[in-house]
């Protein structure tokens, strides 16, 4: 496939009979590499953490450990900041002190007795490719919360089903094991084990580490295990019938060590827990079902369900919540019912973008399941009157249920029910960013999932937010009050933001980006009423705070951290993408307020829109008409890639077929393509000052790693610029990616190897960008952003960059390994005609600097 459509340009002004036979050789072997199809390197699997949640609690089930070992309170990563008497955040050598919720579970596996002695089935290998998400129908892939993990002892196959119940309006979990005898003979003697090491004793040390378990007590009520300690009641309940209950204490030996007995090998029973409570450190417990004999061709099941209550003395009520559950049924009754959910799910809710092929459908299906698992639905939490450890008085901003002020320890009511996180466990950003939930509502509304679209809109409306207003970083634009996050929120809907030695994160993207969905959300659905009730907030909030943003003296949007966070104190920036979404919202939000009729702002927001647009064709374009990442890096003359701008097409600001858009592309393809995938690094940050100083120093390889947001919003504009090839392209890597791991959208892939790297399962920047992609592709219906494409053939003013020569640089790769800079005025002027320099392609970075230097030989020969 090639990469550009166009032609190369010729080699330039070498004058030399033999310097221009050469050049033109090399020019071509350039062309030529550069335009070979380039394929995908072959994916593979490296993503083995499998995530459930209700919206209350999450959980994991690890495939490569073999066991459950992730079980945390709420889904969010942090609950609320930390505040002083006087109700202020605290602080602590500038960093802001905040309440982490906990991972409550150290691990969780079952154990199986066959064949005449037993083992941990954390110690047999599991089939990775039977293992996966429960299928919601027979012949379907996935579309479930249910993990499950497949592995073979003998002639049994063992299944075990790991998820968080979607009717469970708490923190819990179920664990489930199906044994299948898979012989032509009787299995004797099959018994299955359980081991359930939760840690609730001390501290909050962030959600993906482990607390203490200093302590704790085990009881036994009824067949019910109950471990307490400070984090709350954990209460296990049995699904089956209960040969042995047994626990014991980390330090316990011989048959009084549960994991000992089964480890050991042999046929030895669990010894009964019989011992009264008491306080230790280590508690673990466990059970035994014995199933007796399976016929050939037969089954048998045994489980446990949990569930974690936040109060130490609410065993009771922790008791009653399994009880609502389970009742009288067994663990396979509660694995069907739960796929019969999701099936309803499918059925009733989901509606697929049409043209899809099967393994899109599985993708995309399974892609709404993670949008409604990433959703928080809890609005209430139990809170006790100390923090980490006893003595730590916790102080809070919310109140009880019934509105007066809240008394600790009890109920508190808090504002985090509707917001969508960022990604799923084992990924770290679980929290509600507004960017990523911007694209997820926006998903949700294209996918049929209205109810859980206007819960995520509505939460940004009754978030506690506008707290940044007055901060000395933000005095110099008198900021207006707002709504909306300037990043992103802690779990219990208070805005949050992060520091490092450069300051804060302050971004501005979030409030276009919400009025795009807004809109989005009404067009698609229908629904008028969640304008119509909140357009008074709407109008006065975002629209008007993002309109007081424009800085009169370019027309842009003021500077700030935008989409890829680089903080401030010198490192603000006028970023495309925060103008781009900020045009996309006003215009968006001038159609709202027309309908409501609001005539004075939807003049004022549409015309507001309209020129910060054409803004950013006047000032944020180079020489050649492409869109620059910011206002300061395209003055410097280089450094100024980054495909955060493919939204500026996308979100149709600007025609697809025009001249930025076409200069934009391929700059973006000449210098981002990743080597080993379809799609684009981010920026060129992290190479952008080989040899030397540039305005990006920070960057990374979370820069040049390939992305996967910005690759799905690529290939909508390849579609709508003519390149279907190349969209059809990175539809197929990341929808291959994502079925060989799980059905998993990763954040990103390593450019050079295209394994996943850093976060997964992504909610708005995965799964919702990629039913959005794929809606894009069914529907092809063009919405210019303020009713029309800019005029571009209005523009005359000359480029910012000056020279005339975008990103001319000095010969040095610009993005990295295998991507070419422009090279100086006497190399083949590659960046606007067309040849890829990636991929397969990667000899023509060393050709083409090759051509360079004999021109410069030439030159100096001649002198």
């Amino acid at each position: 496939m090639k990469r550009f459509p166009h032609l190369c340009l010729g080699p330039g002004r070498a004058t030399s009979s033999v310097a221009r036979a050469v050049a033109l050789f090399l020019t071509s072997l350039l062309c030529g590499l550069a335009s070979d199809a380039h394929a995908e390197v072959a994916v593979r699997r490296t993503f083995l953490k499998l995530p459930s949640s209700n919206g209350h609690g999450a959980v994991m089930l690890d495939l490569e450990q073999k066991k459950v070992s992730h079980f945390r309170e709420h889904s969010f990563a942090t609950e609320e900041p930390v505040i002083d008497a006087l109700g202020n955040d605290v602080f602590v050598r500038g960093q802001p002190q905040v309440v982490h919720s906990r991972d409550v579970l150290f691990d969780a596996f079952f154990g199986l007795r066959s064949g005449g002695t037993q083992r941990w089935l954390s110690t047999q290998d599991a089939d990775l490719d039977a293992s996966g998400y429960a299928a919601w129908a027979p012949g379907k892939t996935g579309g479930t919360g249910l993990a499950t993990m497949v592995q073979r002892v003998g002639t049994l196959e063992v299944t075990t089903y790991v998820f968080a119940p979607q009717s469970v309006p708490h923190a819990s979990f179920v664990m489930a094991v199906r044994v299948r005898n898979t012989g032509a003979t009787a299995s004797t003697g099959v018994s299955v084990f359980s081991l359930h090491n939760f840690h609730v004793g001390f501290g909050r040390p962030g959600v993906l580490a482990d607390l203490d378990e200093n302590g704790e007590t085990v009881e036994v009520s009824g067949s019910d295990f109950v471990e307490k300690g400070f984090a709350g009641v954990v209460v296990g309940r049995p699904l089956g019938a209960v040969t042995r209950k047994a626990a014991w204490l980390s330090g316990a030996t011989g048959a009084g060590n549960g994991f000992n007995v089964v480890q050991g090998g042999g046929q030895q029973d669990l010894q009964e827990f019989t011992a009264q409570p008491s306080a230790g450190t280590g508690w673990a417990t466990a059970y035994q079902f014995n199933l007796g004999d399976i016929a050939a061709g037969a089954e048998k099941w045994a489980g446990v369900a949990f569930v974690h209550f936040g109060n130490p003395e609410g065993t009771a009520t922790a008791r009653q919540w399994l009880t609502d559950y389970v009742g009288a049924l067994d663990a396979k009754a509660l694995v069907e019912a739960e796929v019969a959910r999701w099936a309803a799910f499918q059925t009733d809710t989901v509606k697929v973008p049409t043209g899809t092929v099967e393994n899109e459908e599985s993708l995309v299906r399974h892609s709404a399941v993670v949008l409604h698992m990433a959703q928080v639905r809890e609005g209430e939490t139990f809170m006790r009157e100390s923090l980490s450890r006893d003595g730590e008085t916790r102080l809070t901003r919310f109140k009880a249920p019934n509105g007066a002020p809240a008394t600790l320890p009890g109920m508190v009511k808090h504002a985090g029910k509707g917001a969508v996180l960022a990604s799923l466990p084992p990924g770290q950003w679980t929290y509600a960013w507004i960017r990523d939930g911007a694209y997820a509502a926006a998903a949700m509304a294209t996918l049929g999932m209205r109810s859980d679209a206007r819960e995520a809109l509505t939460y940004y409306l009754n978030a506690d937010s506008g707290r940044f207003q007055n901060w000395r970083e933000l005095q110099p634009y008198s900021m207006p009050p707002y709504l909306i996050t300037l990043t992103r929120y802690h779990g219990f809907g208070v805005e949050e933001t992060d520091f490092n030695e450069a300051g804060p994160n302050l971004e501005f993207d979030g409030f276009g980006l919400f009025l795009w969905a807004l809109r989005h959300y009404e067009r698609t659905t229908g629904d008028v009423t969640l304008v119509d009730q909140h357009w008074q907030t709407v109008s006065t909030k975002v629209g008007d705070a993002l309109v007081a943003l424009i800085d009169p003296e370019t027309g842009l949007i003021r500077p700030d951290s935008s989409i890829w966070e680089t903080h401030w104190n010198g490192r603000q920036r006028a970023w495309a993408y925060t103008s781009l979404t900020a045009a996309r919202g006003l215009c968006d939000a001038a159609v709202l307020a027309e309908r409501v009729g609001d005539a004075e702002r939807a003049t004022r927001y549409r015309a507001a829109g309209e020129s910060i647009r054409r803004a950013m064709a006047e000032k944020l374009t180079d020489g050649n008409f492409a869109l620059a990442s910011n206002l300061e890096e395209l003055k410097s003359g280089r450094g100024y890639w980054d495909t955060a701008v493919f939204d500026a097409f996308a979100f149709e600001l600007f025609d697809p077929a025009g001249k930025i858009a076409r200069e934009t592309i391929r700059g973006l393809d000449l210098r981002l393509s990743s080597p080993a995938g379809a799609g684009w690094s981010r920026n060129d940050d992290r190479y952008d000052h080989t040899g030397g100083a540039d305005m990006s120093p920070w960057g990374s390889e979370y820069d040049s790693a390939e992305w996967v947001i910005v690759s799905l919003r690529g290939a909508m504009v390849k579609r709508m610029a003519g390149d279907s090839e190349r969209a059809e392209r990175v539809l197929k890597w990341v929808t291959d990616q994502s079925l060989k791991n799980y059905l998993a959208v990763s954040e990103t892939y390593d450019e050079l190897n295209g394994t996943y790297k850093f976060n997964s399962p992504m909610v708005g920047f995965g799964a919702g960008a990629y039913a959005l992609a794929l809606a894009h592709r069914a529907d092809g219906t063009a919405d210019p952003a303020c009713g029309a494409y800019l005029d571009e053939s209005t523009l005359s003013k000359p480029p910012d960059a000056g020279s005339g020569e975008p990103d001319a640089g000095s010969g040095e790769p610009d993005a990295g390994p295998f991507v070419p800079d422009a090279g100086d005025s006497e190399a083949p002027r590659v960046s606007g005609g067309g040849c890829s320099a990636s991929g397969p392609g990667a000899m023509a970075v060393w050709l083409m600097l090759a051509l360079a230097g004999l021109s410069a030989l030439t030159r100096r020969r001649r002198a």
